[in-house]
């Protein structure tokens, strides 16, 4: 396996417009892919009117979407950026690859970690903190970002909740000791502001808090502790995501929708213009169901026979623990990104 692929209806009408915003960030969030074709009864109409993509922005016939996950709450580092992906898709053909980038990757023109230029961005104006995390994103990966979309990871939690929780295999188990507590940063003794996580491998059923454990567990013991385990589990519960959202009990239920698109509207901030919706949905209509593409940015794994990008230096030299690329060379990892983006152009 070479290195890249290791990587790697009337009554409806009424609810058009609020099934557009819910459409809008399924697109975002990668479950547009499988969901959208099966509405398209509901949908060819935007692509009768004008096939044409007009409304987005794109660079060599891609566009590019941020996708940031934050804890959200009060606590200290409740805007710091847990998660963070990328959604690239071409215009022309819809070939989609997700990108996950480690929070913990020091950027120059900060002199800080991607993971805070959110909350850089959002304490020098409101709004700022999504043109910064771009900025930073694209600094890293030399390409452009067009847009960005911040999830609260409670909103997230909750429509987990609505559709039932997750069925999900899980690949690895893993043990996390120091899983925060929400409300407890400041307990003592000390062992009190964190819980035990511990997962199985195999098939079980998730709900939304133990989700959303498992997509943010960093401290588990082993390989699972690392940042390449920790975006492959993202991934993992974004299409399982996907497969309840596509279940006839889901898309059949206009309550269920009803509340997912009423979570979603409280839960996502986004800089994608009311004006390129339509376009979003002509292109979702485009993507086939199988196909999708992912990369990561990280320090490889041992398991997977994955060779690092990234490593991390002695603590010392920037005071706290961050990510830097091999012999400083950021060239291999624009060529990287390249290389995943456009091998299918």
């Amino acid at each position: 396996m070479s290195f890249n692929l290791k990587r790697k209806s009337y009554q409806y009408l009424l609810f058009l417009r609020p099934l557009i915003y819910f459409l809008c960030f399924c697109l975002i969030v990668l479950s547009f892919i499988w969901f959208i074709p099966k509405l398209k009864p509901l949908l060819k109409v935007f692509s009768l009117l004008n096939p044409a993509i007009t409304q987005i922005n794109s660079f060599r016939d891609r566009t590019n979407i941020l996708l940031l996950g934050v804890g959200g709450g009060t606590h200290a580092g409740a805007d710091l950026t847990d998660s963070i992906m990328l959604i690239s898709v071409n215009l022309a053909t819809s070939d989609t690859v997700l990108i996950s980038l480690p929070r913990d990757i020091w950027v120059e023109s900060l002199t800080a970690k991607l993971n805070t230029a959110y909350h850089f961005g959002e304490a020098q104006q409101p709004g700022g903190g999504l043109v910064l995390a771009k900025a930073a994103v694209s600094e890293i990966i030399n390409q452009p970002v067009h847009y960005a979309a911040l999830l609260d990871f409670s909103g997230f939690e909750t429509a987990i909740d609505i559709v039932g929780g997750l069925d999900l295999n899980v690949p690895h188990g893993f043990i996390d000791e120091q899983y925060p507590i929400p409300g407890k940063e400041d307990a003592e003794p000390v062992s009190d502001r964190y819980e035990v996580l511990k997962f199985s491998p195999g098939q079980q059923h998730l709900d939304g808090p133990t989700a959303l454990k498992y997509v943010r567990s960093r401290y588990a013991e082993g390989e699972e502790g690392t940042d390449y385990a920790r975006a492959q589990r993202q991934q993992l519960v974004l299409l399982a995501f996907k497969d309840k959202i596509l279940s006839t009990r889901i898309l059949l239920n206009p309550s269920k929708l009803k509340a997912l698109i009423t979570t979603f509207k409280t839960a996502v901030k986004t800089d994608l213009p009311s004006g390129a919706y339509p376009d979003l949905i002509k292109l979702a209509l485009r993507i086939k169901s199988s196909g999708l593409r992912t990369g990561i940015i990280d320090q490889g794994s041992d398991n997977e026979e994955i060779p690092a990008l990234l490593y991390n230096p002695p603590a010392n030299l920037y005071g706290q623990w961050v990510l830097l690329p091999i012999n400083h060379n950021w060239q291999a990892v624009y060529d990287h990104v390249a290389e995943i983006l456009y091998q299918n152009q």
